[in-house]
């Protein structure tokens, strides 16, 4: 019996860690549909477009900053290097001030390519 228990809660502990784990698809689905980037008007030179961490759910925001980081590429602009991530005709960057991931303005930015 005690056996069971413990399979079952093995079993309990892998689906929860499979429902919060993101495709790539969701990823791109999350990025391409399920926002709404702002244009950046005060660097209308470098056009871009951005979401901020506040306005989205919390666990989806993180997943996509992760990916970004975990599947991107770097790149100098100006004298500091971002992760960048391609999808179709843009590329994403992930933007946060020194907390880092903890940063609760923390904004992707969107860039046609």
């Amino acid at each position: 019996m005690l056996r069971r228990c413990v399979y079952g809660l093995r079993f309990l502990k892998l689906l929860s860690l499979i429902k919060t784990i993101m495709t790539k698809e969701a990823i791109h689905l999350f990025l391409e549909s399920e926002t709404v980037f702002t244009f950046a008007k005060t660097m209308a030179n470098i056009p871009h477009s951005w979401i901020c961490r506040k306005d989205y759910r919390e666990h989806k925001f993180l997943k996509a900053m992760n990916y970004i980081s975990d599947n991107g590429y770097k790149e100098m602009f100006y004298n500091k290097e971002y992760t960048y991530y391609n999808i179709g005709d843009y590329k994403y960057w992930v933007m946060t001030d020194e907390k880092g991931f903890n940063d609760p303005t923390a904004i992707i930015n969107r860039a046609k390519i």
